[in-house]
């Protein structure tokens, strides 16, 4: 069972689909993702830490670190000497405090504060630099706390995200894309080409039995396209499909993220083309 929090999930999944809606405004920062090779070693079969839940990782941690650079650092300064005469004012906004302390103290975890860290340097936090800021986020992620914090928000804002098909369609074509790209000029390493077809085309792996779950319970038992069921509770003849949203042949992954459920019929003529098809249509939580 996963506890949700809700400690800025939402923030972060609207920064996720802002990035994958308009990625050409995030070029450089995607290229660190899945650019120079780093694509291949996110096709994995099916892991249960998905290629979804990477992304997220990656925009989360690129956040905090955003938020702790140079003009972020600066304007919390100013906030300090300015609250000197306001000590109330002063505790209640703590404006010495990392927004990735705020985060850590709300999920209850463990770990030393940056005015203890400035303190053991023999700094207090008006003569602090990015570099101290950087040094302590360093001592964060040996101590694992870094860690924990950033693969728990992402379970978060992944429970939130799952269910949105549209947004996973835009993912795996994003991803799919950097794969043709990369197998266009870059081969294959040897570790991870039993993997491959052909370049950059991905074997079929079977799914999953908790993939077909958790894509079945999303889906409401029914096909995407055509609001068929497929419980086999009303129609026995029925039949589940669990399709790749982006298909193999169109550089695909094997990743959660990319499957969907459809009935036969759907899965033999809307795919047919090898487009990436999927919909906006969900059943609602009651009648209105």
């Amino acid at each position: 069972m996963l506890e949700v929090r809700f400690y800025d999930t939402y923030y972060f999944c609207n920064i996720i689909k802002n990035i994958l809606y308009y990625p050409d405004d995030y070029l450089r920062m995607l290229n660190e993702f899945y650019g120079d090779g780093r694509i291949y070693f996110k096709v994995g079969k099916f892991c249960k830490f998905s290629a979804l839940h990477e992304f997220i990782e990656f925009i989360i941690q690129d956040v905090y670190y955003d938020q702790a650079d140079d003009p972020a650092l600066a304007r919390k300064k100013s906030i300090l000497e300015n609250l000197q005469e306001l000590p109330i004012l002063l505790q209640h906004m703590k404006p010495s405090m990392l927004p990735i302390e705020r985060a850590l103290e709300y999920h209850n975890m463990k770990h030393q504060s940056f005015e203890a860290f400035l303190n053991k340097l023999g700094k207090d936090f008006i003569n602090s630099d990015i570099d101290d800021v950087y040094e302590f986020i360093h001592e964060l992620r040996e101590d694992g706390v870094f860690d924990q914090l950033i693969q728990h928000i992402a379970k978060e804002v992944f429970h939130v995200l799952f269910q949105n098909r549209e947004l996973s369609k835009i993912f795996n074509i994003m991803m799919a894309n950097a794969l043709q790209r990369e197998a266009s000029y870059e081969a294959v390493p040897k570790e991870l080409e039993e993997l491959f077809l052909k370049p950059g085309i991905l074997k079929r792996a079977t799914i999953p039995k908790w993939v077909r779950r958790a894509v079945f319970y999303r889906d409401r038992g029914r096909c995407v396209l055509c609001d068929k069921d497929l419980s086999g509770q009303i129609n026995l003849e029925n039949q589940e499909n669990y399709d790749h949203i982006v298909p193999l042949a169109k550089h695909g992954l094997n990743d959660i993220s990319n499957i969907q459920l459809l009935c036969e019929e759907c899965n033999q003529i809307e795919k047919h083309a090898g487009e990436a098809v999927t919909s906006n249509k969900y059943q609602s939580w009651y009648k209105y």
